[in-house]
Order: C-alpha cells, then structure tokens, then sequence
C-alpha cells in the first residue's frame, strides 16, 4: 500500500470512491478539487498497485490550533486492512508539521465501527451534535490532543504559580531567575516584591498588571542582561482605565520607567519580536518572557504574561503561571504553541500593545 498527498489527476478515482461510501454528504467535485489545491487543506490517500484504495481529508483552522478531520473513506473492497487508522496517522503527523496541537472530527452516531476506531486512536467525545447528518442522523463531535516531540532546547524551568490575580509577570520573572541559576526560593513574599516593582498602577479594576518596561528594570537591577522588544500606540493598557487620574497615574509611571531604561544598558527595540530572534534568545539560553492576549485560550481579552522554556522545530512551549486548578498545575508546564500560532497571540489590546523582555544569565 503506497501513501502519498492527492494529486490533480486522483480527482476522478476521489469522485468516485466518495460515491462508493457515501449516500448524502458528498463532497462535490469542485469542492474536491479546491481541496486539493487549497494551502488550508490536505488530502492524504492510499493506493494499491496505482488503483485509490481511500483517503482522509484535513482542513486547518488559521486562526485556531484547531485542525480537522473533515472526511475520510476506505474502497469497501480494501477494507480490513487497516487503512484507516494508517490514514489517520499520516493525518496526524501533518497536523502536528504544521504546528497544530488539536485533531477534531464529526462521525455520525450510528457508526459505531468509526466511533470505535477513533476511540482506540485516542479521540474523546465532546458533544452529540443533533441532526448533523442531512439524512437528520445525529452526529458525535470528538477530539484528540496531539502529541509533539517535546521540545530538543529547552531550560530547566520550574513552575510557579502565580498566587494573585495580577503576578502573572512577577511570577514569570521567578521562573527566569531560577531557570537562569538563581536558588533562592520562590515564594510569594519575592512574587510581591517583583510585582511592586514593575505594575503598572491600576488596570480596569482592581490591581494593576506589569509593563515590558517595569519587568525589564526588575531584572536589570538584579545583575541580568535584558532587552526588550516593545511597540505600542501609546501607553500601555491606558485604553483599560476610564478615570482620567487614574490614566494620568499610568502615564506618570510608564515615563518614568522609560526615565530609568534610557539610563541603563538594556537594549530595546521598539518593534514587536521576531520568531527568528526569539529562537536565537532561547539557543543561547535565554529565558523570553511575552505578553499575551488571553483570548485564544479562554475566550476572554486580558492581558497576561507567560514564559517560554523551549522549542523544536514546529513549537515553542511556555509555562504558564496561572492556575486555576491546582490538581492541573503540571498541564501549565511546557505547553507547545506553535510558532505561527504565538505570532497571533502576541499583543494585546486596540492599541495591539507587544511586550517581550529577553533575559540572559549573569
């Protein structure tokens, strides 16, 4: 059995198995066809002795890490020899090349064979999807999380969670510092103090969050090397804040740690970080903090702070100093983001506010 990407001239074997196997929900030759030659989509299939024995089709999501097994099938003549699940693997294998994490798929409820198979392969069930099908069968929404090789640089980074709403810099400066050799203890009484440090003041309500600028000068004053990437219309997180004293505060605090930088020997660059620099910076052992827009994650534009702790060809992993459930602390360690993905998540707010302090050893 030969496994091999779709070609132009499989569209009329493509046509004519997908009539084999299905009775509704057809793919249409001109959806086949642009399927083949989208950049969004790829059509893995099986031969045998040059003849289609099937295929699997995935589509990938741009503005997710979400990809999707849209459709697959197998020659009934050809079936029992696992094609399928081989199909499925070659599925995988290009999601993951493609620096996505998660395989979804729809599979009507009453095939219990592909449900069982897909079971076996590692997918969960999400949801019963009612009258999916045009024939008002319901459907099966499942899911696998894929997983990657594991990153081939990476720091030896603990993990510290923040222990308030608004550390989430603070506590990713914790984890630089130890991954960078420092051994004193992390703890919240040194999680505060980096806090007040490098906050901003006031964000919408409540405590404020830090600045680029007030992590960078933290761990400038403890003897590390630092840069930072910064680029923003403005001051930062201002837009958050309604109350004109508040936002005279804020602007009061940010010049003033501009104030400090320009004295000191932190370069920065007023521009948003490269993918390219950022690979660098992790080579040689840096610890790359970021600033992110929640949004991609929870569905919920905040800012917060994360610290990158490896890489491999298609990924980056962070840990993630926020937890909301302690019995899940160990999934906020070394979570793979793909490299496209974190350039869509960098950045935060309307004024599309980027943030990155870059962290050397001593």
């Amino acid at each position: 059995m030969q496994y091999t990407k779709a070609q132009p001239q499989d569209l009329d074997a493509l046509i004519h198995l997908e009539e084999q196997v299905f009775n509704s929900d057809r793919i249409s030759r001109r959806q086949m066809k642009r399927f083949i030659q989208s950049q969004h989509s790829e059509l893995h299939v099986a031969k045998h002795d040059g003849a289609l024995a099937g295929y699997a089709l995935v589509l990938f999501n741009k503005a997710t890490q979400l990809a999707r097994l849209y459709s697959i099938a197998v020659a009934p003549q050809q079936r029992g020899k696992k094609i399928a699940q081989t199909l499925l693997e070659q599925c995988e294998q290009s999601v993951i090349e493609r620096g996505y994490i998660t395989l979804r798929l729809e599979v009507r409820e009453d095939n219990l064979s592909a449900i069982k198979l897909y079971e076996k392969l590692g997918f969960k069930p999400l949801k019963t999807l009612i009258h999916y099908y045009d024939d008002v069968v319901d459907g099966v929404r499942m899911q696998k999380r894929l997983v990657t090789s594991g990153p081939n640089v990476s720091l030896a980074m603990p993990l510290y969670v923040q222990t308030l709403p608004f550390t989430c810099g603070a506590a990713c400066l914790l984890m630089s510092f130890a991954a960078l050799g420092d051994t004193s203890a992390l703890n919240r009484s040194r999680e505060v103090q980096l806090w007040r440090e490098a906050t901003t003041v006031y964000m919408a309500s409540g405590h404020g969050g830090c600045s680029g600028q007030g992590l960078a000068l933290a761990a400038h004053r403890r003897g590390y090397r630092v840069e930072l990437w910064s680029h923003s219309h403005g001051t930062p997180f201002i837009e958050s804040v309604r109350d004109p004293h508040k936002k005279s505060v804020i602007e009061l605090v940010h010049n003033d740690f501009v104030e400090q930088l320009a004295s000191t020997d932190i370069k920065v660059q007023e521009s948003p970080p490269l993918t390219a620099h950022i690979e660098q910076c992790i080579a040689q052992g840096a610890a790359v903090l970021l600033l992110i827009s929640t949004y991609r994650f929870n569905g919920y534009k905040e800012p917060h702070w994360i610290v990158l702790s490896g890489m491999n060809e298609h990924f980056f992993y962070f840990h993630d100093p926020l937890v909301e459930d302690p019995q899940h602390a160990v999934s906020a360690a070394s979570v793979p983001i793909s490299k496209r993905a974190l350039e869509q998540i960098v950045g935060f707010g309307k004024q599309k506010h980027t943030a990155c302090v870059v962290i050397f050893a001593k």
